[in-house]
């Protein structure tokens, strides 16, 4: 179902779908770009830290495991004489492979069920978030029918003063 937004002011239209926006739900872990875009900056700040962490986690695991590989002779061409600076810090923070990649895979189990149900959450609501925003810019709802305007203020919250009457 479409709903329609009209500014009294300006005649302006806008268009919203009722429900899930499956949009933002396969595209807002991306960094939040598109809720940013929909001037959901809370969530875009929310979902872009996480995939950032997500991300850093990666970066670092990759460096670790790239330093801790030339300790073995099947991790590069010949093993090195002496360990590289930061295979001194893991040994001088008594850091092991096994711990790193521990710490590693639960982190990033937590950040991907993390930015799932966050994902889910924002997509859910988002549509009323928007909608939301355009009724603080000056929109009113054109509801075709009751049915339709008793559905809008039991979920979304609209008041009779958010509805515009039809003139066909």
């Amino acid at each position: 179902m479409i709903i329609e937004f009209i500014s009294e002011e300006t005649g302006n239209v806008k268009k919203i779908n009722y429900g899930i926006n499956w949009f933002l739900l396969l595209t807002a872990p991306v960094f939040g770009i598109t809720l940013f875009k929909n001037k959901l900056n809370r969530s875009g700040f929310i979902m872009l830290t996480a995939s950032l962490l997500f991300f850093l986690g990666i970066i670092c695991f990759s460096i670790f495991s790239s330093s801790f590989a030339g300790m073995y002779p099947y991790g590069t061409s010949q093993v090195q004489a002496a360990p590289s600076f930061m295979m001194q810090v893991y040994y001088l923070l008594d850091i092991d492979y096994k711990d790193v990649l521990e710490f590693f895979l639960v982190s990033s189990a937590f950040l991907l069920l993390f930015i799932s149900v966050f994902s889910c959450f924002t997509a859910y609501n988002a549509n009323k978030w928007i909608a939301e925003n355009y009724r603080y810019e000056g929109y009113k709802v054109a509801a075709p029918n009751t049915i339709v305007r008793n559905l809008l203020k039991k979920d979304w919250g609209l008041t009779d003063d958010d509805f515009i009457e039809e003139s066909k």
